[in-house]
This record gives structure tokens, sequence and C-alpha cells, in this order.
């Protein structure tokens, strides 16, 4: 806040200053009267001394009105300005002093808190906007393909087996999409009931890897490192969370190494997984886990996927008052390592 001269001064002592002022001034005019009535009569020397009197009434009033309008009309000018945007507005001048501290300061943390609630709100649209942008266009190439299907089977042209299986892929193509965009909308609900119980994060992990090497191509090798660590979480979605890391490591492995670690730190549990694959370049690492994120758009979303896997990890993390941070592997691809709390309810 801008430092205004006389801010030291509260409103009341400068009152009283005035006051001390007006009261010499009237006695010292009281006494010339005095001096100069001497020989006149009683009444008009009453009528003398008692005019002067009234000075400190009308002191006090056009003085009451000048601080009134000194203050109530820049302070609405400043609340008109902070509700136009400019949220950097201060109170005025005759508020400087040290009585008006706690309101001035109020006034700058109301201020400020606006600022970040609308720069959230603008990031929130953006973000919403995009989302929509993307998945239009998530969802326009299976659309496009079935149509053309339906019209292949129509004129009767192509192989009917062989148009019926890409029928069945580009339906469940979509099925899919459409569940992990529920399953996104889900987890962003503030009601979303979390099932917590006693667990071993180290076993669901072994378990996870088990299940990803019948899913993984050929060539490609999955190694697990689980420590044991109980922790409390909810077992399905923490499965959720193996499950769309490790798939998301295969698909990028390119037939590589995917590696899963477990261990207990402290009062977390650490989670990590890294892939042989290309990685993501530095200067997109802050952006995963957003909605619908494409790293690379010419790959084909056969492997690359569509966007949504690392989100709903994110989702479930945060549900669990985690954190989920991206950085560049050992293996030379891509490292994802979530830290969850051993007990939801510590810091």
């Amino acid at each position: 806040m801008t430092a205004v001269p006389g801010a030291r001064l509260t409103l009341p002592t400068k009152l009283v200053v005035v006051a001390a002022t007006t009261q010499l001034i009237v006695l010292a005019i009281i006494v010339a009267i005095a001096r100069a009535t001497d020989g006149a009569t009683l009444g008009v020397r009453i009528l003398a001394l008692a005019a002067p009197l009234s000075i400190p009434l009308f002191v006090v009033f056009f003085l009451t009105r000048w601080i009134v309008e000194r203050t109530t009309v820049p302070l609405v000018t400043a609340y008109r300005r902070v509700a136009a945007g400019d949220f950097r507005a201060e109170l005025p001048p005759l508020t400087a002093g040290s009585d008006f501290i706690a309101v001035r300061a109020a006034f700058a943390a109301m201020g400020a808190a606006l600022e970040r609630s609308t720069a959230a709100l603008r990031e929130a649209d953006l973000e919403r906007r995009r989302l929509f942008a993307d998945l239009a266009h998530e969802l326009a190439t299976p659309t496009t393909t079935l149509l053309g299907i339906a019209q292949a089977l129509r004129d009767g042209t192509g192989e009917p087996g062989r148009l019926l299986d890409h029928l069945e892929h580009e339906s469940a193509r979509l099925a899919r999409l459409i569940a992990d965009v529920r399953e996104v909308a889900h987890l962003e609900d503030p009601a979303l009931p979390m099932q917590l119980e006693a667990c071993d994060l180290g076993e669901l992990a072994a378990r996870a890897v088990e299940r990803a090497r019948l899913a993984a191509p050929a060539g490609c090798e999955l190694r697990c490192a689980a420590a044991p660590a109980p922790a409390e979480a909810d077992r399905l979605r923490i499965e959720q969370v193996f499950a769309n890391l490790l798939g998301n490591a295969v698909r990028h492995a390119a037939g590589g190494v995917v590696a899963l670690e477990v261990r207990p730190d402290g009062g977390e549990v650490v989670l990590r997984v890294e892939d042989s694959g290309s990685g993501v370049p530095d200067e997109l690492l802050p952006q995963l886990g957003r909605r619908l994120l494409r790293v690379d758009p010419s790959r084909s979303r056969d492997t690359g996927g569509h966007g949504l896997g690392l989100s709903i990890v994110r989702g479930i993390v945060d549900r669990h008052r985690g954190r989920v941070t991206f950085s560049r592997a050992g293996l030379g691809g891509l490292a994802v390592e979530v830290r969850l709390p051993r007990r939801i309810d510590q810091e």
C-alpha cells in the first residue's frame, strides 16, 4: 500500500487537535470582546460573549461533512474500481491512519483474493473450452469411421467381416472414451465417497504388473520392485492408478522396458513407473495430466490413447491427498512418481 503523509496520526488525534485549536481561538475572541465591551450593558455583553460560542458548532458541522465527503466518495470509488476489475485499488488517504490499519489490510486482502479467484475462474473457463474442443476432436475420428463403415455396408462395398471388425473396434474405442470422460467428471465431484481401507500397496502393485504382462506386446519387459507398503486407500481406485500408469508406459515403451517401484517413505508411500520410450519434452512435463492432452498429435490413437489416463490418475491421487510429478526417466522415457499419504487424515 502507498505511504501517505500524516498517516501516523489517528483520526481521533486529528480531531482533538482541531478542537483544541478551535477552543483557543474562541477563548481569544471572548477575551477580546470582553475588553472591547467593558462599558456596555449586561445584555449586550452577554450577546457579544455568546456569539463566539457558536463557532465550535459550525466547525464541528463543516468538519464532519468534510470528513464524510473526503471518505465516502473515494471509498465508493475504490469499491467501484474493484467491481470493475481493478483489484489493486486502495482506500482513500484519509483512511491511512493507524486506526484504519485493519480496514485497509482487509480491503487489500479482499482485492488480492478476488484477483486470485478471477484468475482461477478464467483458467477454469479456458480449460473447459479447451476440453470441449479436444473432446469434439477426439469424437470426430471414430464417428467419421463409423459413418464410413455404415455407408460401405449400405453400398455393399468392402469385405463384410473386416467391416464388422472395424465397427466393433471403433465402437469399443468410443465406449472407452465415453467411460473415461465420465470417470474424470466423477472424480471431480467433491461428494464422491472414497472406500478407504487398510491395504498393502506393494501387493497391489505386484498384482497389477502380473495383469499388465498378460496384455503387454511381445518383447516388452515389465519389472517390479514392490516393498511392503501398508496404507489407507481406496483399493479399486489405486488398482486403477496402477493399470493406467502401466498401460500408458507399455504403449510408449515400444517393446522396451517398463519398471514399477513401490516403497514406503516416512509417512508416505512412493509409486514410481518408468519406461524406455521416447519420453516427453521437458517443456511439456508440467502439462501432463491435463485432460485430453496429446503430447504427440501424430501418434495413432490406437497406440497413443486419448489422453485421459493420466488425468484420471491425477484425479484419484488428488482425492487421496497425494501428488503426482513427471520427469525424465533413467530408462530414457517418462517417469511418473505418485506420493500418497499412509493415512488420509494427515497433511
